[in-house]
């Protein structure tokens, strides 16, 4: 069987332990939610440009739009 190696599990627990007051942090917690908000922000900039560039393709494209419905 096995033996624990007590050593490695306390310094597995006290890595542990500082990574949680890390994550708990209220820098880190702001910092965080600032991250989420600027990545929201970031996304819809990026879908409203999709969109803003599709329109003008279709406004300065010299074909005919096709609805795929002409014989």
């Amino acid at each position: 069987m096995a033996r624990l190696n007590l050593n490695q599990l306390a310094l597995t627990a006290a890595q542990l332990q500082v990574a949680d007051e890390v994550r708990r942090d209220p820098a880190v917690v702001k910092a965080a939610k600032q991250f989420a908000e600027d990545s929201a922000r970031a996304f819809r900039s990026g879908a409203a440009l999709a969109r803003e560039t599709q329109s003008s393709w279709r406004r300065h494209s010299p074909l005919p739009s096709r609805t795929g419905t002409d014989g």
